[in-house]
């Protein structure tokens, strides 16, 4: 019996996605590669998600600050941009839906 994985994949995912910063590491061979420290272009991370996302704060002494309600949902669609680029890349297209592959496989496709 052959386990399948499912994977959802949202417009935050995509909009997320089209934001990232992309640069070149030039470790051994050189690939492109997204900056881990300023994913989005800064380094204050939340921030970026939350505009990209239309998230809003609350406002205290001039600093947004998010809840950790907010937060977790943050960390969450990020994290999962993982799955969500390497949906994109082999389907070739930013279509949101539900995804499904084989277990141990990155064979993503439509479902």
């Amino acid at each position: 019996m052959i386990m399948k994985k499912l994977f959802e994949l949202k417009e935050e995912h995509i909009k997320l996605l089209r934001h990232m910063y992309v640069r070149w590491d030039d470790c051994e061979f050189g690939a492109p590669s997204i900056d881990c420290k300023r994913p989005y272009g800064n380094s204050r991370v939340h921030k970026d998600i939350a505009k990209i996302l239309g998230i809003k704060g609350i406002i205290i002494d001039d600093e947004e600050i998010f809840s950790q309600e907010q937060i977790n949902l943050m960390n969450k669609l990020h994290k999962e941009t993982e799955i969500a680029l390497q949906i994109v890349l082999i389907t070739g297209e930013f279509r949101s839906g539900e995804y499904i592959a084989d277990d141990y496989l990155d064979n993503w496709r439509l479902k």
